[in-house]
């Protein structure tokens, strides 16, 4: 599915050849990125230990642009900013500087960080640290954007629907993970999460995912048109043989829908204020009938912004669709999140 819509996939883990190779061994010829994940967990590395030769050349000998497995960046963490983008400017081949950023970064020092990464020129991937949903805060939503007139393309990973968003407002290529743990980057001392998370599918009239036993509540007349239900109800995801496999087969299939209606639009970015608009609408009925049922903060955050942040290089997104990011394996000794 992903092959048929020109988009690509990102591998979040340290062993990437096994999975590379046997995508490849399938047919998928698209674009693929390899995030070592040194950022997060309870023993992330920090940005100033710099980023390993070995990663970069492992990536090049599987063909691929290496992203860098860079440390986290702490607010105000200039010295380990420029330890990451002089090291990837340094290194052979295409090579994209990753960058995990703390949410503060984008409060008060966007201007700084623009003027950084066009002196380095180097491309680079962002992915935002954040408790529940970065794109909820109105400021990093504004950040962000003026994160966009920066020279160099942008990329941004370990994001959730607001990747679509993204797109629309000129990032060169966005990730959208498809579990809750790569839709953020949570707090390293953040409360672990208890159990495997929820079975959940991305519901397109709220523009979110939402547990797959909660579908019965929450939409039991919707419909989806995307190729995976043929107009089924969502709720028949629940009852399929494979649920898992369904439920993400569908998330895939209408999320690719909805950016093709998007980019098909005179103004992609108009658009995509406009579906925000629509889905809130959709989560303040909800809300009038389901007890503690809140609309989600990143519609929110959207649609105060609006298409006023949009940067005035980026009047036309990229062809880009939105990618998908899921777990590779893991060596026996890291920890799993």
């Amino acid at each position: 599915m992903a092959s048929a819509h020109g988009t690509g996939l990102v591998l979040t883990g340290r062993i990437p050849r096994p999975i590379v190779g046997a995508l490849r061994e399938h047919g998928f010829t698209g674009p693929i990125l390899c995030d070592a994940n040194r950022y997060s967990g309870r023993r992330r590395t920090a940005a100033q230990t710099g980023v390993r030769e070995s990663w970069t050349a492992e990536q090049h000998d599987l063909g691929l642009v290496a992203l860098t497995d860079s440390g986290y960046l702490a607010a105000h963490d200039w010295r380990g900013l420029r330890r990451i983008l002089s090291d990837a400017a340094r290194q052979p081949g295409p090579v994209i500087a990753m960058l995990p950023l703390a949410a503060r970064w984008f409060e008060h020092s966007v201007t700084e960080l623009v003027a950084e990464l066009d002196c380095f020129g180097v491309p680079v991937a962002v992915a935002v640290e954040h408790a529940r949903d970065p794109f909820g805060v109105r400021y990093l939503i504004r950040g962000y954007l003026e994160l966009l007139t920066a020279s160099v393309p942008v990329l941004l990973l370990r994001s959730n629907i607001s990747a679509v968003g993204a797109l629309t407002h000129g990032t060169h290529a966005a990730a959208i993970g498809t579990t809750s743990h790569l839709r953020h980057v949570p707090p390293q001392l953040g409360r672990a999460t208890a159990g495997l998370p929820a079975l959940a599918a991305f519901v397109p009239p709220l523009l979110g995912h939402h547990p797959l036993d909660a579908l019965d509540r929450l939409t039991p007349y919707w419909h989806c048109d995307c190729h995976e239900c043929a107009g089924r109800a969502l709720t028949d995801l629940a009852n399929a043989p494979r649920p898992e496999v369904s439920a993400f087969r569908h998330s895939l299939s209408a999320q690719l829908t909805l950016w093709s209606t998007l980019h098909a639009a005179p103004c992609p970015a108009t658009a995509w204020d406009e579906h925000c608009r629509r889905a809130l609408s959709v989560h303040h009925r909800l809300a009038a009938t389901v007890p503690g049922w809140y609309p989600p903060t990143n519609l929110h955050g959207w649609t105060t912004v609006g298409t006023a942040g949009t940067p005035p290089t980026s009047t036309r997104p990229t062809n880009t669709p939105p990618w998908h990011e899921a777990p590779g394996p893991e060596p026996r000794s890291s920890a799993q999140r």
